[in-house]
């Protein structure tokens, strides 16, 4: 054989391995798991598309955000305050209620008084009551510690899961101490029989243990907002860590960051060590949907369906937005294939402005009742009440760029509502998905109509086409009055899907039953 044939038949087996090797995210084929829907929020499914256009969905505001759910009223006396949505809510299947914990805070106030933890219970997640019956029901914490005969100053952002495998102590925390000095100050174990009354245990993560020198800069943690969520899937905590810049950059940003790792359990340390990155670092300049004063104060995760999502709280000290007064705080949307690798969502919002997921009001509209202010998130993420998403967030009326006494103060919690998958919509174009595995039967579609979906097989040849009209959340797909599992065979099979949105159309998701 001459020498260039066996150069060529080398070249070949080296594409051959590489392609043999390739990540799980960049091969071709993408298993569906039956059940769970596919969301176009990034391009992960799909393999081509034409004229495609994708709008970011904000979820609707009760009452606008200028009245907020659940507002502080005499907790802190005549003292300006308000409600943060550094908490959770979860179901307490022994109560048979829904329990949220959140935060009260007069910032005016010092000591241990300025922030509290407040529980709230509900039997449907929308109507919520003070405590049971009605009485506010402070939930407080040991600050001292016996061995140095020191005290915290007070506590701070607090996130929650309840464990259905642990009977005796379900309700299980991490609770940051602050201002506690000597390594002290920084993330608890906590954990409850009730969700009243909390023991505090080991110390987790100490409070700027960790510095990480990436990309010239030099940023350090965990900081105060650090969370976790609880998988349901892996059994596992993802933990959201708060990473700071040693040194401000431009004028006076912080590069407030965001890391994550998972654990395997809660009341064990995590060795810092192993965070190597911080996955989510603004810019300090407008960049990549940032603007100069842009920092990313906080951020929440959860799974959905077959992604993560998170809401990203963009805090910024200058810089007054359409969107957002300087001083305050709003949330970009960002998501996630493996709960480690993060990137904003990208595409304009119902308004046309990139990025931006949830807004400020006016600051200091309504009186100073509205959500004009600081924006907070609780960690679990949205709720699936009925046919919504019910999502539940705090947000002060007033920003940070005040005196005391009007410096984070009014609001409370606030109410939005999203549909079903509806974080991202596809409105316009054609799209093709990569080759599909999938072992279910039933194809339904969450669209508003006109949307046409054709099936093709493995050698992308047409077996079916039909077009969707109306509004619904489960379109059921039938091809000539076939299933997919009638057009594609038996046993696990691959396939693709064509999906073209007509005018006024919008596609969400698909789901394989």
């Amino acid at each position: 054989m001459n020498r260039p044939a066996w150069i060529l038949i080398v070249a070949i087996l080296a594409v051959l391995a590489t392609m043999h090797n390739l990540p799980a995210a960049e091969r071709r084929t993408i298993v569906i798991n039956p059940g769970e829907p596919q969301l176009f929020v990034d391009d992960l499914l799909i393999e081509s598309s034409g004229g495609l256009e994708r709008t970011l969905r904000q979820p609707k505001k009760d009452n606008d955000g200028n009245v907020p759910v659940i507002a502080i009223t005499d907790e802190f006396g005549d003292l300006p305050a308000t409600h943060q949505a550094n908490g959770t809510i979860v179901f307490d299947p022994k109560l048979r209620k829904w329990v949220m914990i959140a935060i009260g805070a007069a910032l005016q106030l010092k000591g241990a008084d300025r922030v509290r933890l407040y529980r709230y219970s509900s039997g449907d997640a929308m109507n919520w009551t003070r405590g049971d019956d009605g009485t506010p029901q402070r939930i407080s914490f040991d600050l001292y510690d016996p061995l140095s005969r020191t005290s915290a100053s007070n506590t701070d952002v607090f996130c929650f899961c309840y464990d259905h495998n642990d009977p005796q102590h379900p309700y299980k925390g991490w609770l940051w101490f602050a201002n506690w000095g000597q390594g002290r100050e920084g993330i608890y174990y906590v954990v409850s029989r009730d969700g009243r009354q909390w023991q505090r245990g080991r110390q987790i993560m100490s409070y700027n243990s960790r510095t990480i020198e990436q990309d010239g800069w030099k940023l350090r943690g965990p900081s105060d907002v650090t969370t976790f969520y609880a998988d349901p899937i892996s059994g596992r905590y993802l933990a959201l860590i708060k990473f700071t810049n040693v040194e401000p950059v431009g004028e006076g940003n912080r590069q407030r960051s965001r890391a994550y790792a998972f654990v395997d359990r809660l009341d064990e340390p995590l060795n810092m060590n192993r965070i190597q990155r911080v996955a989510l670092v603004p810019q300090a300049a407008e960049n990549n949907g940032d603007m100069p004063h842009d920092e990313y104060y906080a951020c929440t995760a959860w799974r959905y369906g077959s992604l993560w999502l998170g809401g990203l709280k963009v805090w910024h000290g200058k810089g007054d937005y359409p969107y957002s007064a300087a001083g305050s705080a709003f949330l970009k949307l960002v998501v996630s294939r493996d709960g480690l690798n993060w990137n904003k969502v990208p595409f304009r919002n119902d308004h046309g402005i990139p990025e931006v997921w949830i807004p400020n009001g006016p600051e200091g509209g309504n009186g100073g009742k509205n959500d004009g202010g600081y924006i907070t998130e609780f960690s679990q993420g949205p709720l699936r009440i009925g046919d919504e998403l019910i999502y539940y967030y705090g947000a002060s009326s007033w920003g940070k760029n005040h005196a005391p006494g009007k410096r984070v103060t009014g609001g409370g919690i606030f109410r939005a509502r999203l549909r079903p998958d509806g974080f991202v919509s596809v409105d316009a174009g054609t799209l093709t998905t990569r080759p599909l595995v999938c072992d279910g039967s039933n194809l339904s579609v969450n669209a508003v109509g006109p949307v046409q979906v054709e099936l093709l097989d493995a050698n992308a040849q047409p077996l079916g086409k039909t077009t969707l009209s109306g509004d619904s959340l489960a379109h059921e797909v039938r091809f000539d009055g076939r299933r997919l599992r009638d057009l594609a065979g038996d046993g696990q099979f691959q396939f693709q899907l064509r999906f073209a949105v007509g005018s006024g159309g919008r596609l969400y998701s698909f789901t394989i039953r």
